[in-house]
Parts: C-alpha cells; structure tokens; sequence
C-alpha cells in the first residue's frame, strides 16, 4: 500500500471515529437535557447483600410482582426541606419507611398530579420501573430507609425526564 493510500487510510479512520463519537455523544447529551436530577438528597448505604431469590409481592388491589433478586440494598435518604428526587424509576422492587417528615409522591401516570403523602411512620412499595417522583414539600428534614430488591443488572435509579404532569 503507498504512503498516500496509508494516510488517506488513516485521515478516513480519524474521521469515521470522530463522526461516531460526536454521533454517541450527542445522544448521551439528549437523555441527559431530559433528565430530571434531584436537589437537597443524601444518601447513605446502610447495607447490601447478594442473594439469589425470588420474590413475589401481592397486594390488596389485585397488583402483583415476580421477581429474581441479585442484590438487596438498605439506603437511608435524607432530603432537606424543598429536597426532590427528580423523576425517576428503580430496575426492580422497593420498600420505603419514612421515619421523619414528609413524603410526598407523584406518580407520572396521573395526569392530574394529584400528590399522596407518606408521613412518619408510614410504608410503601414500589414495583420498579414506574416513573415518579417524590418531594420534601415540609419544613422538616426527611428521612426515609430504603429496601431496594435488584435483579441482577438492574439499575437502582434510572432517571426519567419530566412527564410535564406537574406544575413544579
């Protein structure tokens, strides 16, 4: 091959890779300009273990999940007062207790954003993968413990852009 054909070669490379890049990257920045990160939440791993069960969940409205679970992750969250998780979704099951303040959650299939409040001393499950969103609308500091149920690759958080449900 000349030295010619073999910078060509190179140039035509260079440039296929840039293009690809530019291409992958500019997907990258659209899912993130959708993206609806939180505020004001820490969190803290409590504890984390592998296991290889099943676990299925039924409940009183007749909803039901079947789940192979991975790893089971106990987070303590905590938001300050006007904290937001963003919208969002977990790849698998979710127990959540609130121990302090105020939960309130919105779910992004209700078009009237109707708001339901969680206060301490109260539970929820969700099943995974349903986009929500959960606040801090309080004045207090609150705080919640997570028991998150993972199959195996699941993501614990999978941001979701705004549903445009709400007027937040």
């Amino acid at each position: 091959m000349s030295a010619k054909l073999q910078r060509n070669t190179k140039i035509l490379a260079i440039l296929t890779l840039a293009a690809f890049v530019g291409l992958v990257s500019s997907f990258l920045l659209v899912d993130a300009s959708k993206a609806t990160p939180g505020s004001g939440v820490t969190s803290e791993v409590i504890a984390r273990g592998d296991t290889s069960e099943s676990i299925r969940a039924k409940f009183k409205d007749g909803f039901h999940t079947d789940t192979h679970v991975d790893q089971i992750v106990v987070v303590r969250f905590t938001v300050t007062p006007g904290g937001v998780f963003g919208w969002h979704q977990h790849g698998g099951p979710i127990w959540v207790v609130v121990t302090s303040g105020t939960l309130t959650y919105y779910d992004a299939e209700d078009p009237s954003c109707t708001p339901i409040n969680y206060p301490a001393g109260s539970a929820f499950m969700d099943p995974g993968n349903h986009t929500h969103n959960a606040r801090n609308e309080g004045s207090v500091d609150l705080v919640t413990y997570a028991t998150l149920m993972m199959p195996e690759g699941a993501q614990v958080r999978i941001d979701a852009p705004d549903p445009g449900i709400c007027d937040f």
